[in-house]
């Protein structure tokens, strides 16, 4: 007879097995559809677009310490699955303060202990998971500078009929405002460093080990974030410097002799009307604001 010494029943008793309604459902073979890529066409400059310019990017570091309480008692982690989320990004007007506010999700799966054995230990694996909040506040530096708008309220005092005197009766205001872009962060990257350290003040698995159980334990987190920092601002795209390209010329492709010289500006020929007239020079200067600078 076999020495059932390793075996572990617990003191249980099997249930009946049940069918089992697990399987494949409809699988289907996908044949490969044919596509045509052909070469992007846009107008040549000079034009001035509008695009998301880069203001700054950073890489932030946030420590963070956090005392977790599991729903069970835990014989050990299996495993800890996280993200980064960041809520808030703010960056205050005419300041390099950057407002940072988010949280780390942890989805934590543990074993519990459900039945000991001199030999094993058997339990379930349960899961647990929580929302860890950061925020912080840090200085950047500009490679761009951010625009802001203004607005001023000036108020224009007439003389009387006499022309001595100012008229009382009537009251004349100029109101200006200039309005500014929003600035917006993308978050480009996350790494997060991390030490976890268990509670284990209670027993739970006498007679296997003499390592207790927990159902507390005290996270350090070291987050690094990389931050790119944007703004909508009106960029000027020079005229492109055109050069021609020489083929070489193979026997089998002399039907293609005329793209022997090829010129990439050709295409764009139709937009030459517009070459004399440069964009970028007349967006080079903003008298119209400077009166309302000061």
């Amino acid at each position: 007879m076999l020495n059932n010494r390793f075996t572990n029943d617990c003191d249980a008793v099997s249930p009946q097995q049940e069918e089992c309604n697990s399987g494949i459902i409809n699988p289907v073979t996908l044949s490969e559809c044919d596509s045509e890529c052909s070469e992007p066409m846009g107008r040549k400059g000079p034009v001035v677009v509008k695009v998301p310019v880069v203001l700054t990017e950073c890489k932030v570091q946030i420590d963070v310490e956090a005392d977790i309480r599991l729903e069970q008692r835990a014989f050990d982690i299996k495993t800890i699955d996280k993200k980064v989320c960041l809520t808030q990004c703010h960056l205050v007007p005419h300041t390099n303060k950057l407002f940072l506010r988010g949280y780390i999700q942890k989805n934590i799966q543990y074993s519990t202990v459900e039945c000991v054995s001199e030999d094993s230990v058997s339990g379930n694996v349960q899961h647990t998971t929580v929302n860890v909040p950061f925020h912080c506040v840090t200085a950047v530096k500009f490679d761009k500078l951010p625009m802001f708008g203004k607005s001023f309220k000036e108020r224009l005092t007439a003389l009387d009929d006499n022309m001595v005197c100012p008229d009382n009766e009537e009251d004349s205001w100029v109101h200006f405002n200039k309005y500014h872009e929003p600035i917006f962060c993308e978050l480009e990257w996350v790494k997060v460093l991390e030490s976890d350290i268990y509670n284990r003040n209670r027993a739970c698995a006498e007679g296997f080990t003499e390592e207790n159980c927990f159902r507390r334990f005290t996270e350090k987190m070291v987050i690094y974030l990389g931050i790119k920092v944007l703004q909508n601002q009106q960029v000027c795209i020079p005229k492109p410097v055109c050069k021609k390209y020489k083929m070489k010329d193979h026997d089998k492709y002399d039907e293609y002799d005329e793209y022997d010289e090829y010129d990439k500006c050709d295409k764009y020929e139709k937009y030459d009307k517009y070459d004399e007239y440069n964009k970028c020079d007349e967006h080079d200067k903003h008298d119209k604001y400077e009166r309302y600078d000061d």
